[in-house]
């Protein structure tokens, strides 16, 4: 089989969802900076907020700019004959081989971010965890989905 990666979309997905923790953290920060001169606290807590600012636009920078690119250069998902391979990461990169003997359960999800770009994820259960394709076009994912099923099936698992 071939490797496929995600829908290129997730890009723009994952820089707004970044965006949208980015903005409750400024709003967190502006609380704080509103607490300290409406109830009087001490002007060292300035320096506590301007750290906490840089942080945040230390994580803008990363998540909106740096990690999704990275990310999806990495992402790739393989369906083999007997086991499905996942890669991931962005620092550090793993390999994950699902064997469809192990699987429980396939499912698709679709957020209301993913809804607004028709994509949909795949989440395959084991009992050591879940495993996400986050972003795949919805027929796609039906069809993987539905595929990984088939090949469940085709493999039952060694019962004694």
């Amino acid at each position: 089989m071939e490797k496929r990666q995600l829908n290129p979309r997730i890009l723009t997905i994952w820089r707004q969802r970044a965006i949208m923790t980015n903005i409750a953290f400024w709003l967190s920060i502006g609380g704080f900076v509103t607490s300290i001169f409406f109830f009087d606290w001490p002007h060292f807590l300035f320096y506590i907020v301007a750290a906490l600012a840089a942080l945040t636009i230390l994580h803008l920078i990363l998540y909106v700019f740096i990690f999704p690119t990275i990310n999806y250069r990495t992402f790739f998902y393989e369906i083999r004959q007997e086991d499905l391979l996942i890669q991931d990461g962005i620092f550090i990169i793993t390999q994950t081989v699902i064997p469809f003997t192990r699987v429980q359960n396939v499912e698709t999800t679709q957020g209301p971010l993913l809804r607004k770009h028709r994509l949909t994820a795949v989440s395959v259960t084991t009992a050591a965890g879940a495993h996400e394709i986050p972003a795949l076009e919805e027929s796609d994912a039906l069809a993987l989905r539905d595929q990984i099923a088939e090949l469940i099936k085709e493999n039952p698992a060694n019962e004694i």
